[in-house]
């Protein structure tokens, strides 16, 4: 029976916890915000779109490919913060802050690491096509990239990538 009573008032305290959580009504938001653009214009959150999801190329899913191999960990992240500054609204804030500082980086990370070939190449055209502003970047002092990597062209898009903590 002492036991039952132990893993009640575990419970007790755990739904507490979990309200102060939800009590915050925050929420990490990462990705492209419609903000970012491109010199000419264009919303890097468009092309963004594009790249996650297809269009005019295969879906090179990088946000979700993110999250799906780094969620547990930002959990850990998440968690930890709370363990090490107690359950309150500031360390709350700071959880949220904390992932998504690790998550937009590990989204770079993600893009970077990304292999020519998955899910496919860059066409032929699109390779002539990066080959041609990359070597014409080469003669205005700048880095030309390799016009075979797929996310990978001005380093626009994933400069832009970024992360809100809102507040409901």
């Amino acid at each position: 029976m002492l036991a039952i009573g132990k893993i009640d008032l575990r419970l007790k305290g755990l739904k507490k916890y979990l309200q102060n959580i939800k009590d915050a009504k925050c929420e990490t938001q990462v990705g492209i915000f419609e903000e970012a653009s491109y010199s000419d214009g264009t919303p890097v959150a468009y092309v963004g779109y594009l790249n996650e999801y297809g269009g005019h190329n295969p879906p090179r899913p990088f946000l979700k490919r993110t999250a799906e191999k780094q969620q547990n960990r930002w959990s850990k992240i998440f968690q930890g913060v709370l363990r090490s500054q107690g359950i309150k609204e500031s360390s709350i804030h700071t959880a949220f802050e904390r992932v998504g500082q690790t998550a937009s980086k590990d989204v770079v990370k993600t893009i970077k690491a990304w292999s020519p070939n998955d899910p496919r190449p860059n066409k032929p055209a699109t390779i002539a096509a990066k080959a041609r502003k990359s070597a014409g970047a080469k003669g205005k002092n700048q880095q030309g990239n390799d016009p075979t990597r797929v996310l990978h062209d001005t380093g626009v898009m994933m400069n832009s990538i970024t992360y809100k903590v809102e507040h409901k």
